[in-house]
């Protein structure tokens, strides 16, 4: 049996990719530009995938990978590689043709080596060519059964790295595609290399912040440059967007994955990004100042909403006097459990402090609009709540269920935006202590002498029925 050493493999792999310069793969399919990417996302997520990853068995892997009657092929086998203490039966010749880095391996063990010459006859490289097939398990050194399995599949079928083959693997738990596109880099299997970058430049117009970073660290350890810039332009533009709330949309240990040489580049197109006016705060809607203690309000559009991860802001609008601003998590904060919204209001207290008040006391209510015409709007009223330099922002964990928000009968999300509601009634300074009296007379407290008293105004209902 004939051993492919992994000095070999790793001696060719960086004679063939140049590893401080970056890769370019050239191939006679085109793909689309990064003006083109929502339209070829939309394509490539209506194509079918022409792989099943549920039909891979762990125990008969060659099913999985090998073309037609894959117990034939095996038998035609010439070489092997052993995964995860599977044996996986493999064939020179196709592999050679779809991975120039185990095609040099093959040539250079084909060659007569040093023994042939000085002995005259044939050499220990042409003996063990007569001992059985080469094992090639050092090829796939690290590599999980599952990641070989499917990075085989499309080397010994390239017609099935079709967009659609492409997105399941990429949707598949544990990184499977990074995996695969790391394989595919390391044997020079530019080919299928190629695919990959199609699909993940047509994606990243649709994709996550998440997803754009995880493309990023993927392009970088392939060398795919033409990826790491769309998708570092992409970041830039929705980074941006997001203004001083920018760091709220990205977790620090995924910029910390990424290479020096990305975040610079990163950094310098959200600088380029913001001078070309790319961030305009969020507009809102149906404005109500709610002067002299009546009750005001607006409505906040969040756009984008299944896009959206951790915090997002509306602008400061000053209602009753006060400014005042949303903080809505599209997903729940940490402590709502994965099941529901969570939403606060926040008064800006430096305003506060400079008008002289230690404390703001106000009533407020969410109202998550429904578009349809019923209307059937989801209303959250959450009282009193006084806002003070140490607790500048009230509201509710589980402000309201996703379930709720994702139900078929209503239109909150219409348009991937949700509309936000909040009505918001400042008490005036004379009414809040008549109404803290109150509360300490109730709990049996000395009551203070009284003060002026305000005229309490309820809250219309008419506030929460439209949307301006």
């Amino acid at each position: 049996m004939l051993v492919a050493p992994a000095f070999l493999l790793h001696r060719f792999a960086a004679t063939q990719r140049q590893l401080d310069v970056p890769r370019q793969v050239t191939s006679g399919t085109t793909h689309p530009s990064s003006g083109d990417c929502g339209a070829a996302g939309a394509a490539a997520a209506a194509q079918p995938s022409l792989l099943d990853l549920g039909l891979l068995d762990c125990r008969h892997p060659e099913s999985f990978y090998l073309p037609g009657n894959a117990a034939a092929m095996a038998l035609l086998s010439d070489c092997f590689a052993l995964v995860d203490g599977v044996r996986l039966p493999l064939h020179g010749q196709l592999l050679a043709a779809q991975a120039a880095v185990l095609r040099d391996m093959f040539v250079a063990l084909a060659r007569p080596d040093s023994d042939h010459h000085e002995n005259g006859g044939q050499g220990a490289g042409s003996m063990a060519r007569l001992q059985g097939p080469t094992e090639l398990s050092s090829a796939f050194e690290g590599c999980t059964l599952r990641q070989v399995s499917v990075f085989l599949r499309f080397v010994y079928s390239p017609d099935h790295a079709t967009p659609g083959s492409l997105r399941e693997v990429h949707s598949a738990a544990g990184g499977l595609l990074a995996a695969v596109a790391g394989l595919a880099h390391r044997l020079d299997a530019g080919g299928l290399l190629v695919k990959i970058e199609g699909y993940l430049k047509a994606a990243a117009a649709s994709a996550s912040i998440a997803d754009l970073l995880s493309s990023v660290q993927l392009a970088e350890a392939c060398h795919l440059g033409a990826l790491a810039d769309t998708c570092l332009s992409l970041l830039a533009r929705r980074l941006a967007a997001a203004g001083p709330f920018w760091p709220e949309q990205v977790l620090p240990e995924q910029l910390a994955a990424c290479s020096s040489d990305s975040l610079a580049s990163l950094a310098c197109k959200m600088a380029g990004t913001v001078s070309a006016g790319v961030f305009e705060p969020p507009t809102v809607h149906g404005y109500q100042p709610g002067r002299d203690g009546a009750a005001g309000g607006f409505t906040w559009i969040i756009e984008r909403f299944s896009k959206q991860h951790g915090r997002v802001s509306s602008p400061w609008v000053e209602v009753g006097g006060v400014q005042w601003r949303l903080k809505v998590w599209p997903k729940g904060d940490d402590a709502a459990g994965g099941t529901h919204l969570s939403a606060y209001l926040e008064c800006n207290h430096a305003q506060q402090a400079a008008l002289g008040l230690a404390s703001i006391e106000a009533y407020y209510e969410f109202t998550f609009l429904d578009t349809s015409e019923e209307g059937l709007h989801y209303s959250v009223d959450c009282g009193k709540d006084v806002f003070t330099a140490v607790t500048q922002n009230w509201g509710k964990t589980r402000m309201m269920p996703l379930e709720e928000l994702a139900r078929q009968d209503r239109r909150y999300l219409d348009g991937d935006r949700l509309a936000v509601r909040i009505a918001i009634r400042v008490l005036p300074p004379a009414t809040a202590g008549i109404l803290q009296d109150i509360e300490a007379a109730v709990l049996g407290a000395a009551v203070p002498a009284p003060q002026p008293a305000g005229q309490l105004v309820p809250l219309p209902a008419a506030l929460f029925n439209q949307a301006q």
